[in-house]
């Protein structure tokens, strides 16, 4: 099977390491788990890299401010990727909760 690999197109909080990752691992150590605390962290870490951009702008370190606002709306879009997320698993809980037996 071949991969299909888009130039230009990546989805925040998750990165290629941690999709790769995940397929070696395969499905019966947990990987889901592992992905979506890898997501977690790939998605606070790019929340870092946005304040330290805010800090360095109001420093002065950094002088371009599109930099800064990239910055932002990376970290706005991987937070609300996030609770897309977790909202499509607390909706799928509830779901399964909802099953009678």
């Amino acid at each position: 099977m071949s991969e299909i690999k888009i130039p230009g197109l990546s989805i925040p909080g998750i990165s290629e390491q941690s999709v790769q990752q995940t397929q070696k691992e395969g499905t019966a150590q947990g990987s889901f788990a592992d992905a979506i605390k890898q997501a977690l962290n790939d998605a606070t870490k790019i929340q870092d890299e946005a304040e330290k951009a805010v800090e360095g702008f109001a420093k002065g370190e950094i002088k371009d401010i599109h930099t800064v606002v990239m910055a932002m709306q990376k970290a706005d879009l991987s937070l609300q990727t996030m609770l897309q997320v977790r909202s499509r698993l607390l909706t799928a809980y509830d779901d399964i909760m909802k099953i009678q037996v």
